[in-house]
């Protein structure tokens, strides 16, 4: 069964439809890998055996009869403890919440089920989805898996999600994104994250942080597998998902007509890794064996200013959502993400609606620069994953290239793009207007045809 630790969401269906292995074996196994590797790595904050064998039963009796739902039937998954799931604890990553039951189930997972997915259980994240360095002081960080010596930074808030997928522990999982927080941590852990449109996947039952900039995307290791579940998050139920592949055209010209704008290293505002530049150059020149026409230029916003407005109005909208218990020094909130919640106090609702104007107006400025584009080419984060002590929690750097498409309401796909000289992944994304998933899908998945960097695995066992 080693085969499977690390196969593809796309490569267990194939195995599944072959009858090489079962649902129930399957989910066996990896509820097994979840046993033995979880209390070091630290990526499920709770797990669904009973219900997840029983899941992977049916899975295989409909498959015996011919009605398999798809290919996503009998595949496990996790899902970011941020999820409801009826009559299951949803902490939030909070020892505050620790005893908090779901009085009903989120419409994502609905989706998920109804697609035959097996819930195997809840990922860690960071308390409440606010924060990007994935950090959790009161319940556990999750430990990146790519350093066995050291205990380096999984990325946030989706941090569980991340580190499971990396580990081999789930074949995909789910994660939210308000300022970064799918494409940061599977940036840091080596896997493909899509962070989508608001509301392109119905977050109802989901628990907020920033209504206006919350959305809820996979985590996967390729785009294939990305575009499947994202298919599944938004299709109806009895739509049938399909593999990234039909969109291809098997030939050298993929992208012919595609425009792909590269950020210059120049107008970058900071500084930047040199193993994430040179992963950036090696991606760019995918895109261009595969046809597209490259774009050298800078968006008209300035990317600091972008990262410091959105992270106002998450406060500020954070602090809405958690503003009738979050003062109370009785309850065991984490120091660091209730110093920011309470940030969110100071914002007057005359700022609030400021924020909300700048937001707006952001989504038409996006929209009319990225009008001849089809995608922005950029480091997903400036550095790969450091050592947990070296954290300065008053900072916010990882978020400083992903914050702005929240900001500006688009869509992206963190891709992995190479490691640094320690053996430490690093990661680029794509950028694109709002709804425009298919295409950053289709630009990583030719990316991914032409390079292994998604292939590549960490030592865990």
């Amino acid at each position: 069964m080693e085969q499977y630790a690390f196969a593809s969401i796309t490569e267990l269906a194939r195995s599944l439809a072959m009858n090489s292995v079962t649902a129930e074996s399957l989910t066996n196994y990896f509820l097994h890998r979840i046993e033995r590797l979880n209390p070091v790595l630290h990526a499920f904050a709770r797990v669904f055996p009973e219900q997840a064998l029983e899941q992977a039963r049916q899975s295989d009796e409909r498959r015996q009869q011919g009605r398999a739902l798809g290919m996503l039937d009998g595949i496990p998954l996790g899902i970011k403890d941020l999820c409801d799931i009826e009559g299951t604890i949803t902490a939030c990553g909070s020892r505050q919440w620790e005893t908090r039951t779901s009085a009903r189930t989120a419409d994502a997972v609905h989706r998920l089920r109804a697609h035959g997915a097996v819930i195997i259980g809840k990922t860690h994240t960071v308390e409440f989805a606010f924060g990007g360095w994935g950090t959790n002081a009161l319940l556990g960080t999750p430990r990146n898996p790519w350093d066995r010596n050291h205990h380096r930074v999984p990325g946030g808030s989706s941090s569980g999600s991340g580190v499971a997928v990396a580990a081999g522990l789930v074949p995909g999982a789910l994660g939210t994104d308000t300022g970064g927080s799918v494409r940061i941590p599977a940036a840091l852990n080596g896997i493909t994250g899509l962070k989508t449109t608001v509301g392109a996947i119905n977050a109802d039952g989901v628990y907020p942080l920033s209504r206006t900039l919350d959305s809820v995307g996979p985590m996967t290791r390729t785009a294939d597998d990305a575009a499947l579940l994202l298919q599944a998050l938004t299709y109806a139920p009895g739509q049938t998902v399909q593999s990234m592949t039909y969109l291809a055209n098997d030939n050298a010209q993929e992208l012919a007509g595609v425009r792909v704008c590269v950020l210059p290293e120049q107008d970058y505002g900071m500084q930047v890794q040199r193993a994430v530049r040179l992963g950036l150059r090696d991606m760019l020149r995918m895109v261009e064996m595969a046809g597209a026409t490259i774009v050298r230029e800078a968006p008209p916003f300035n990317f600091q200013e972008a990262m410091s407005d959105c992270g106002k109005l998450i406060a500020a909208e954070g602090w809405r959502v958690h503003k009738d218990y979050i003062q109370d020094p009785s309850q065991h909130f984490g120091p660091f993400v209730r110093d920011r919640l309470m940030a969110g106090k100071g914002i007057s609702d005359m700022q609030y609606q400021d924020l909300l104007g700048a937001h707006r107006k952001m989504q038409a400025v996006w929209a009319h620069w990225m009008a001849d584009k089809d995608a922005l080419l950029l480091p997903t984060t400036p550095f790969g994953p450091i050592p947990l002590a070296q954290v300065d929690e008053s900072g916010t750097p990882l978020g400083y290239f992903t914050r702005f498409v929240n900001w500006v309401n688009g869509c992206a796909l963190a891709l992995p793009a190479g490691f640094d000289q320690t053996n430490l992944p690093v990661s680029v994304q794509l950028a694109g207007k709002a709804g425009d998933e298919l295409m950053l899908l289709r630009i990583g998945s030719t990316i991914q045809s032409l390079t292994a960097w998604h292939s590549y695995t960490p030592t865990v066992d």
